[in-house]
């Protein structure tokens, strides 16, 4: 579960990460920098979910709404200081699909959330279908298909299942224990499974460990997924 927050250095984002984190313990949230540069994250980092907050209603929230919609159809909820029923409407109506006012019990906005997840999981779970072209690489999740140019890669289950989910959160840092619980479930005993698969993962991208360019170790946390600069979603 990855949450973009996007609330202009709102001091409240870490209350609310905590607090979703009770109902999604690998929560990575995800902190947008002033600007224009959070819209890019959406199609770098794919996340769950946007949320928007702020001290008021106003045409900054609007565009932002309209900026999400116009290159996604991710989630978006928004959360701000009071709010007149009109203004609830336009947020509605301009694309968002929660509307929460401010301030409200931490539970409350946990549970409007994981209720809006509920309601779009279908078709979160229907992206995560998409190709997704790195570079050279093509990961095609229909078919269980990985190409590097016009080499077909072999690939088991297992391995397919890890590089895809490595690349589908590409410059994400994954910790360790949130991907052998993604890809291996309950099975406790995955153990050094995760090192070894990312050995194997790495051999066949002809990866260089030393000098990676496709799967890199972030000491102490876990791995992240290098794409190429020129790679495209």
């Amino acid at each position: 579960m990855k949450i973009l927050f996007s609330c202009e250095d709102d001091p409240r984002v870490e209350q609310f990460a905590l607090a979703l984190r009770m109902r999604w313990p690998d929560l990575l949230p995800l902190v947008a920098s002033k600007g224009g540069a959070w819209i890019k994250m959406i199609g770098d980092d794919d996340p769950d979910l946007v949320f928007l907050c702020g001290d008021r209603t106003d045409s900054g929230l609007w565009s932002n709404i309209k900026g999400v919609r116009d290159c996604s159809d991710i989630p978006i909820v928004v959360a701000v200081e009071g709010g007149e029923e009109m203004e609830v409407v336009k947020a509605l109506e301009l694309g968002a699909d929660e509307h929460i006012r401010l301030p409200c019990n931490l539970m409350e906005l946990v549970a409007r959330v994981a209720a809006l997840m509920r309601r779009v999981g279908h078709t979160r779970q229907r992206a995560d279908g998409k190709r997704i072209q790195c570079g050279a690489l093509l990961i095609d999740p229909a078919t269980h298909e990985v190409f590097m140019g016009s080499t077909r890669l072999s690939l088991t289950p297992t391995e397919f299942k890890l590089l895809h989910l490595l690349a589908r959160n590409r410059h994400v840092t994954l910790p360790r224990a949130f991907i052998k619980r993604t890809v291996w479930s309950a099975e406790v005993e995955a153990g050094d499974a995760l090192k070894k698969y990312i050995q194997r993962l790495r051999r066949k991208l002809g990866d260089d460990a030393r000098n990676p360019l496709w799967i890199k170790n972030v000491h102490g946390v876990g791995y992240r997924f290098g794409a190429p600069k020129t790679s495209a979603a």
